[in-house]
């Protein structure tokens, strides 16, 4: 099972356990955050959101904030004596992305369900 989240902006491919370093998020070690899922790929088949899937959204444990490798940031004015040195480290949240959701398997057993009741009928 894999699913594509939007984190900032940004879209990534993720699993259930793996590890994610996204733009710094407000939020506190420890806690939990929900990502909306614009594509779900599972045994039943792969289900696109129009933006996002309806009922599905993937849980992630913040597991800290660390910051990325360091970049040079160097100015240069040729024959002038202008030269400025500076670093920058952008700062990530790490996350841990949790085995499906309770709502996830919820939303199946409904549709299942449903399904169910139309093979009835």
């Amino acid at each position: 099972m894999y699913a594509i989240v939007e984190v900032g902006g940004r879209q990534y491919r993720v699993s259930p356990g793996d590890d994610l370093y996204v733009e710094k998020l407000d939020a506190a070690p420890g806690s939990t955050v929900s990502l909306p899922a614009l594509l779900v790929s599972d045994e039943a088949g792969i289900t696109v959101g129009r933006p996002y899937v309806e009922g599905r959204s993937i849980t992630a444990t913040v597991m800290g904030i660390v910051k990325g490798e360091k970049l040079v940031v160097f100015k240069y004015h040729p024959k002038k004596r202008y030269r400025r040195k500076r670093g920058h480290r952008q700062q990530y949240t790490h996350l841990k992305v949790a085995p499906e959701t309770t709502s996830t398997q919820e939303a199946q057993a409904q549709a299942a369900t449903v399904s169910e009741a139309q093979e009835e009928a």
